[in-house]
């Protein structure tokens, strides 16, 4: 199974449901992301609201206290930053505020090729040469404990802004990291931290109306908090909400560049815009060349300087794209060579000589993708190998590469991330090291390759307005993710690839709606699609905008063909309903139905209603919706006209192991009672889905908690009441469109429309023997099809050939009678009144569309139409 979904209260869906006003599947995801409180959704599709103040975090203060001083007394601050977004952005955003304030200031960005990670303790004094005497340190410096010791005795005050994790002594000086201390899954990123230092900064030293604003930053905090993917929760939800309005509102000269090379509009300009757009055009620079240019065109103050160095940037990401394209190719081939047991193992690790030490890790991503582990990339250059890893979620990289880290030289990074050095001669060891640390985190490496669906939906939910809905979700990142939909048992047609072949195109049909999708580098799917199998597609919604044109976008993230099922669950039926069932109905029972037709008794009629209606009639939902509360409360019951018909559904599109329930039960007109209750009873209390005829309603008691759905309509005033009998207290949903009336009318045609079955018995029987209670006689009354005839049905039948003398029913068997004059069906009791029955299924059927099942018991007891 690649997809699952936790299971929820139904109740808390309709609760949110209703109070937002939001489309279904948007309930199903704030639910499933723990917003089942109404007002909690509400605050957080707000998103928006104060920050936590910035002195709170420890270091913050004395940071902000130390740059005060050196600001008021003209010292040179020297900021340090990095070569990635996060780096350039906090070095912008600091350098920025500082000048802003009159602070005598410069930047440092090191090269990744030259300098490499970190602060070296050459740069160190490099920047005591050019006199200066604070350093500030942003998205690094934690674990510089040298250069900064350096640093000191050159006449240096450190001042450390970071958020990465580090083991170890800590550098002299201030340091504000919220990763000390904290859980890392709430840490914002650097540009975060360096947020919170403006804003003091700010309270010590603005003390007019004209001083810079200490949320001008904003904007660069919002891409660099997508761009190093932290946790989109809490204040780094808010710091992105405020930026991309910030962003949109008003955006800088150098952000403005970037959007026009890459024909993007600032104003729509969102979370992914920012993670697969900009960002990659900021780190493409440290990546190929050198950073400056990135912080020059973030520091930018007018479109001519911007321009020109937004159009370069956007020229280098994509020669490295180009460069990550061929080396993707390359680690691809490598891994697929490996012998079975490296190729199998828990984590990927790809070394290639002169690699592109700025691309690896987002080849390292690409590996992930395609493997579905954690994967490691590293370049070799001569005696030395460096290089990045990148994990999946839940899986800690950053812990299996310490318990792997003997053999390495430099090395850091954080749960998702991690970057690494160690010899060449090396990697051979660190390799079977690494494989040895993973085998501990297979289960928690099998966990995150099933993809976690926020909620079932069909093809009429894959629309503008939904995709509008979802969107207030946002700012999606790590910790808030996109929201995650489920398309089952969808068709797939007109499959196509697209993008110079990348990207797969294809149609999704669900529910008789189709819905173009796209999927980002899944081009090589293509071959493997069989446009006649059903399959699961895993999608995002979102709005799509294009020269003016608005609509929405369906992203596929996963696209399989429904597998056969991996095993029977408990109380599941592998036998088809023909006469080999050993769960048949006795043919005692059908004989005891030639001589009494049973009636379906009226239900008592102090029941409860139902807890809710939920009517979604002629949209054709079934299928999503049975899929979709299999996932919540304990399961599901499909009412239908026939379970023959409609079991196999059970076995493809709605296979119950991969809907997360327990207990997979069927209850059908051709089933033993007795067998039929024990299946049942294996269905108390834990989740199921069960499929029940309507004939049977009135015999058994449905699983406790489970929803009752009506897949096909009922045909007359008795299956409509026993449905609201047993629905009560529970939630019913109506699903039904025509192609189920269709069905329906099919079913009850072949009940009651007796002459087929006479036919058929005649046939069997005309030879005058007499044919003895057992097997053979039961082949001839049931057939000997996949799907044998309905025991009622055949019981009608034998007795209207019974009550027009052309066979004699007993105790020892059945005979028909020789050379019979020609009989009309109409003189049959039985026929008469199954043609009667037949008519009145056939009004009833006519009013599906409308019919008002709230007041079908009524009318029934009335003799009245139901309307």
């Amino acid at each position: 199974m690649s997809w699952r979904t936790s299971r929820v209260a139904y109740a808390d869906v309709v609760a949110v449901q209703d109070a937002l006003g939001v489309p279904e599947p948007v309930a199903w995801a704030l639910v499933r992301r723990g917003l089942g409180d109404p007002e909690a959704a509400r605050e957080f599709m707000r998103s928006d609201g104060p920050l936590a103040p910035a002195e709170d975090l420890a270091g913050i203060a004395e940071a902000a206290d130390r740059l005060a001083r050196a600001v008021r007394g003209g010292e040179r601050i020297a900021v340090h930053g990095d070569y990635d977004c996060d780096g350039v952005c906090s070095t912008a955003i600091l350098v920025r505020a500082l000048r802003g304030r009159g602070a005598d200031v410069i930047a440092f960005l090191p090269s990744r090729f030259v300098e490499g990670y970190g602060v070296a303790a050459s740069t160190v004094e490099a920047l005591a040469a050019r006199g200066t005497r604070v350093l500030v340190c942003v998205d690094c410096g934690t674990s510089a404990l040298e250069a900064l010791t350096r640093a000191v005795d050159l006449g240096m005050d450190p001042v450390v802004i970071d958020h990465h994790l580090a083991g170890g002594r800590r550098p002299p000086g201030i340091l504000a990291n919220p990763a000390l201390g904290r859980p890392p899954d709430d840490l914002p990123a650097a540009a975060g931290v360096v947020h919170m230092l403006v804003r003091a900064l700010a309270v010590r030293l603005d003390g007019d109306g004209l001083a810079p604003d200490p949320d001008e930053g904003i904007d660069l905090v919002a891409l660099a908090t997508v761009a190093d993917a932290v946790p989109l929760v809490g204040d780094n939800r808010r710091r992105v909400a405020q930026g991309l309005r910030a962003m949109r509102d008003h955006p800088r000269p150098g952000i403005a560049a970037l959007c026009a090379a890459a024909s993007l509009e600032p104003r729509v300009v969102s979370a992914r815009g920012l993670g697969f757009t900009l960002a990659p055009c900021i780190n493409a620079a440290g990546r190929l060349a050198h950073p400056d240019r990135a912080l020059e065109l973030l520091l930018a103050t007018d479109a001519g300087t911007a321009g020109p160095i937004g159009d370069e940037l956007w020229a280098l990401n994509a020669e490295r794209r180009e460069v990550e394209r061929e080396i993707v190719e390359q680690a691809i081939a490598m891994v697929e060579a490996e012998p079975d047991a490296i190729r199998r193992a828990g984590v990927v690790l790809a070394v290639g000589d002169g690699w592109h030490e700025g691309v690896v890790g987002i080849v390292a991503s690409r590996l992930v993708e395609r493997f579905e582990r954690p994967a490691i990339v590293l370049s070799r250059q001569g005696e030395t190998a460096k290089g990045s890893g990148r994990s999946m979620p839940g899986v800690d990289l950053h812990a299996l590469v310490g318990a792997a880290a003997g053999t390495l030289t430099r090395w850091g990074g954080h749960p998702g991330a991690v970057g690494l050095e160690l010899p060449a001669a090396a990697v051979a060891r660190f390799r079977d090291e690494l494989i040895a640390s993973a085998e501990g985190s297979r289960a928690a490496i099998a966990r995150a390759r099933v993809r976690a669906v926020d909620a079932v939906v069909g093809g009429r939910d894959l629309t503008l307005g939904t995709a509008e809905a979802l969107d207030t979700l946002a700012p999606f990142g790590r910790g808030n993710p996109a929201i995650r939909l489920v398309v089952p048992g969808a068709l797939v047609e007109s499959p196509s690839r697209v993008g110079q072949g990348k990207h797969l195109q294809v149609r999704l049909r669900s529910g008789g709606v189709h819905a173009r999708a796209i999927g980002f580098r899944m081009g090589e799917r293509l071959p493997s699609i069989d446009v006649e199998e059903r399959h699961d597609a895993v999608v995002s919604l979102e709005i799509e905008r294009w020269q003016g044109l608005v609509g929405p976008r369906v992203t596929l993230e996963a696209l399989e063909p429904l597998a056969a099922p991996a095993g029977v669950l408990p109380a599941q039926c592998a036998q088809a309903c023909d006469v080999a069932c050993p769960q048949r109905l006795p043919l005692a029972d059908l004989r005891a139905m030639v001589d009494d037709d049973p009636v379906t008794p009226h239900p008592p009629g102090d029941a409860p209603p139902p807890a809710g209606v939920r009517d979604r009639r002629g949209e054709g939902a079934s299928l999503a919706v049975l899929a979709a509360l299999a996932g919540a409360d304990r399961g599901v019951v499909a009412v239908v006209s026939d379970v023959a018909r409609r079991r196999g559904a059970l076995e493809t599109a709605l296979e119950p192991g991969r809907l997360g329930v327990e207990v997979a039960v069927l209850a059908g007109a051709r089933c033993d009672p007795g067998a039929m209750a024990m299946r049942l009873a294996q269905a108390r209390g834990v989740p199921a889905l069960a499929m029940i005829d309507y004939a049977r309603l009135a015999e058994v008691d449905l699983p406790e908690g489970a929803h009752v759905v009506l897949v096909d309509p009922p045909a007359g005033p008795a299956e409509a009441a026993w449905a609201l009998h047993r629905a009560a207290g529970r939630w019913l949903h109506l699903v039904w469109g025509e192609p189920e009336s269709e069905l329906a009318l099919r079913v009850a045609e072949e009940e009651w429309e007796l002459r087929p079955a006479v036919t058929d018995l005649w046939t069997g029987l005309r030879d005058g023997a007499l044919r003895p209670w057992g097997p053979d006689l039961e082949r001839v009354l049931l057939g000997d099809l996949p799907a044998m005839r309905p025991p009622r049905v055949a019981a009608r039948a034998l007795a209207v050939l019974r009550e027009i003398g052309l066979v004699e029913v007993g105790e020892e068997g059945v005979r028909a009678a020789v050379a019979p004059e020609r009989r009309d069906l109409d003189d049959s009791p039985r026929y008469r009144a199954a043609r009667a029955r037949l008519d009145e299924a056939r009004a009833y059927l006519a009013l599906a569309p409308t019919l008002d099942l709230t007041h079908a018991p009524v009318a029934e007891r009335e003799g009245a139409a139901v309307a």
